[in-house]
């Protein structure tokens, strides 16, 4: 069987995720990610064409038109603290910088 994912692919993801990975994990993660990612190629392979969605197709949208947006004060009256006019981010998150 082909190999889904090599070494350098999971470094890539890893960094991407910020995640770091020791070197004696990385088999055994190699090793999960490859049973994953057959099982969802085995997937992909089913027949799902007489397969009827439950799901409404939506056909109508509404117009898309520009229109007035909030104001400064409407869209950020409900912030729990303000500093020079905008969110104080380290008060929304509970903590103080």
């Amino acid at each position: 069987m082909a190999t889904i994912i090599d070494k350098k692919t999971l470094e890539h993801v890893a960094s991407l995720a910020r995640l770091a990975i020791a070197p004696d994990e990385e088999g055994p993660l190699l090793g999960d990610l490859e049973r994953i990612l057959g099982y969802v190629a085995q997937l992909t392979s089913v027949d799902t064409s007489a397969v009827v969605s439950k799901r409404p197709a939506m056909t109508v949208l509404r117009p898309d038109t520009p229109s007035e947006g909030l104001t400064r004060e409407a869209g950020l009256g409900g912030a729990p603290a303000m500093r020079d006019g905008f969110c104080d981010r380290t008060e929304c998150h509970g903590r103080r910088g």
